[in-house]
C-alpha cells in the first residue's frame, strides 16, 4: 500500500472592507439654566425700627437662586443681570436701585435698571458652572403700600 499525499486545495479568504468616515461639528455654545421660581421678600418685621431697612429675599427657599451656564466657547463671555424697576397695577414703582443682588457671596450691588455685568470668563465651563445670586430689598420709608413685581433678566453673552 502507498502512501500519497493528498494536495489539499487552499481556499483564498476573501476579505471585503468598507470604511467610513465618522464626523461630527460641535456647535459653538454659551447657555443658562435658571429655575422658573419667583423671588420673594418676607416682611414679617415690616415696619422696621429704623430706615432704610434691608429686607433679604426668602423666595426661593434659602434666598439663593442658583444660576449655571455652560460655554465651551473660546475668548470672554459674560453673564448680565438686569432688574427694572418693580411696579404694582396702580402704576406706584420702587426703584432698581432699591433692589441689591451678590454673585457667590460676594458684595452687594445695586441694580440700576440697566444690564449689569455679573460674571466673567474666559474659555470653556468645566461643565455646568453654578452661580449664587442673593437679593435683598432696601426700603426707605416713602414706599405705597401695594404688591410690586418685576421681570428679572439674565443674558449670557460672548464677546467677540
Amino acid at each position: 500500500m502507498k502512501r500519497g499525499f493528498a494536495l489539499v486545495p487552499l481556499l483564498a479568504l476573501a476579505l471585503a472592507q468598507g470604511s467610513w468616515i465618522l464626523q461630527t461639528l460641535i456647535p459653538e455654545t454659551i447657555a443658562i439654566r435658571t429655575p422658573t421660581v419667583q423671588i420673594g421678600f418676607d416682611l414679617k418685621d415690616y415696619p422696621p425700627k429704623a430706615f432704610p431697612a434691608l429686607y433679604p429675599a426668602t423666595e426661593p427657599q434659602g434666598g439663593m437662586l442658583p444660576v449655571q451656564v455652560y460655554s465651551n466657547a473660546p475668548g470672554t463671555w459674560s453673564l448680565l443681570l438686569q432688574i427694572p424697576d418693580l411696579t404694582d397695577q396702580k402704576g406706584l414703582l420702587i426703584p432698581a436701585r432699591q433692589i441689591l443682588y451678590r454673585v457667590n457671596g460676594g458684595l452687594w450691588l445695586r441694580a440700576d435698571g440697566t444690564p449689569q455685568i455679573i460674571y466673567t470668563q474666559t474659555g470653556p465651563t468645566p461643565g455646568w458652572l453654578e452661580l449664587r445670586l442673593e437679593f435683598a430689598l432696601e426700603l426707605l420709608g416713602t414706599e405705597r403700600a401695594g404688591t410690586y413685581s418685576v421681570q428679572a433678566l439674565v443674558t449670557a453673552l460672548r464677546e467677540p
